[in-house]
């Protein structure tokens, strides 16, 4: 077991009972919408330093998932609806700069500059070596998981949104769809071949604090298919986490740095996952977002997101255990 001081946690641990194991604990980190467009744009300029100045007081880490929800690309060919989004190739180094080394691309505004803009997105993550999950050239790639072997332990994980224009095919690219029997068969199979398995989902409503019922039934499926952890976004608010069957759903864990808007300064919270030789610790901290650069929440802010998602997580029938684990 792990312990990371850090002012306020959720902390819940279990036996894992880990194939191969070999050569210490796996850190990994998980955390909602990266909007590096629009208005950071505007204010940031050319300082791919700023956003994350202060994230390293949050200590070591292996593995860096975010939803990027945004194309990486020059074009200027935007489809038709309200909000586009479009990152500039120079904050890839903002992301490196934070350790980001995995993204999500199943989202709703991965394909807001169209078929380049998600081809240059594909080309410039692979070029900087961050890995993606949940799109692609078509539906097999868009579908393929993720495996990275570290330390002796096989971490598997896939990405899936919705459906309708930007659902990749047969012949088409595009995201993962939201499938029910598909995502089931992905979970069965990757389960066969990895130690722990992830599952990050871009789905329910804008703004809602709590999940839909089906957003529950289908996190409970894809636990029973074999996976360990669920990692929800969409709504740009922090939801519950739930414990099911003794593995994680964090329906939602809101906005981490978004730019598609004028707030610049809030709450929010990142899930730390350690994967030890027996156990596995999920920790739950607090994040405050001060002109769009986060930090550890200090303890009269940590203690108000903590409550947050501690009464938000009060409609699932097995509820988790928080610790404030505080400090000044």
């Amino acid at each position: 077991m792990i312990r990371v001081c850090v002012p306020a946690l959720l902390v819940i641990a279990f036996s894992a009972g880990l194939v191969g194991q070999r050569a210490g604990p796996v850190t990994m980190l998980f955390a909602g919408d990266v909007t590096l467009a629009q208005h950071i744009e505007r204010e940031v300029g050319e300082r791919v330093d700023y956003v994350f100045e202060h994230w390293n007081q949050i200590g070591a880490y292996d593995i860096f998932m975010v939803n990027l929800e945004n194309p990486i690309t020059r074009s200027t060919a935007k489809v038709e609806k309200e909000f586009n989004f479009r990152m500039p190739a120079r904050y890839i180094k903002t992301l490196q700069g934070a350790g980001i080394n995995v993204v999500n691309l199943a989202n709703n505004h991965v394909g807001d500059y169209g078929l380049q803009g998600l081809y240059d997105t594909i080309a410039n993550l692979d070029s900087a070596g961050i890995r993606y999950v949940g799109a692609g050239r078509d539906l097999d790639q868009a579908r393929t998981p993720l495996i990275i072997e570290l330390r002796g332990k096989r971490i598997g994980l896939l990405g899936y949104y919705g459906s309708g224009t930007w659902a990749a095919t047969r012949s088409r690219p595009g995201v993962a769809p939201r499938h029910e029997p598909s995502i089931i068969s992905d979970v069965q199979k990757l389960r066969a071949t990895v130690n722990y398995l992830v599952v990050s989902f871009h789905w329910g409503e804008e703004s809602a604090d709590r999940p839909s019922p089906e957003q529950i039934r289908l996190a409970h499926r894809v636990i029973d298919a074999g996976a360990d952890l669920i990692v929800g976004h969409h709504s740009h608010t922090l939801q519950g986490i739930e414990r099911y069957k003794g593995k994680v759903i964090a329906y939602s864990l809101g906005n981490f740095v978004f730019g598609g808007n004028r707030c610049r300064s809030y709450g929010t919270a990142v899930l730390r996952v350690v994967l030890g030789e027996a156990s596995q610790e999920v920790e739950l901290v607090p994040v405050q977002v001060i002109n769009w650069q986060p930090r550890v929440a200090e303890r009269s802010t940590a203690d108000v997101i903590i409550k947050r998602v501690r009464d938000r997580s009060a409609i699932f029938s097995e509820s988790i255990s928080f610790s404030s684990g505080a400090t000044e």
